[in-house]
């Protein structure tokens, strides 16, 4: 099977992606997928099947997030964050079962909240880590991650 243009720049972009700028990606991907399986519940919630995999596609997300973490060198944070993204995937695992769409309601603006969050401080270490190059103080040749 031939892959289109779009597909191999996809491809492209993710295999030279930095380990930081994939984890704003799993969050795009978490993010879309639970805004089209809320919307899709709102629209047409008799549409189970559409639900379903826009829901597992959010699962896979978190289950991404979970994995990249480093637990050696994170420590508590990745231990918390760990949680964090654990209690998502079982609200989501839980809207997928009951449809309650309160739920990801009640989930979808955490996270946005992290990944903007994420994005700053992924924004801040490539400065730090420039600066710590010998490179020039100056931030716009990083601008805002996402």
């Amino acid at each position: 099977m031939k892959s289109s243009p779009d597909q191999k720049y996809l491809e492209t972009s993710i295999a030279t992606a930095s380990k930081e700028d994939l984890i704003l990606r799993i969050f795009d991907y978490l993010i879309l997928s639970a805004q089209q399986a809320l919307e899709k519940m709102q629209s047409d919630a008799t549409d189970i099947e559409g639900i379903h995999r826009l829901l597992l596609r959010a699962q896979r997300a978190c289950c991404l997030l979970m994995g990249s973490l480093d637990m050696e060198i994170g420590g508590d944070l990745s231990r918390n964050l760990f949680r964090v993204y654990e209690f998502w995937h079982h609200e989501l695992v839980m809207t997928n079962m009951q449809k309650d769409l309160r739920r990801l309601e009640r989930t979808l603006p955490y996270f946005r909240e992290y990944r903007t969050t994420w994005a700053q401080a992924i924004a801040q270490f490539k400065i730090e880590r420039h600066q710590a190059a010998g490179g020039s103080d100056a931030v716009s040749s990083f601008g805002a991650v996402g």
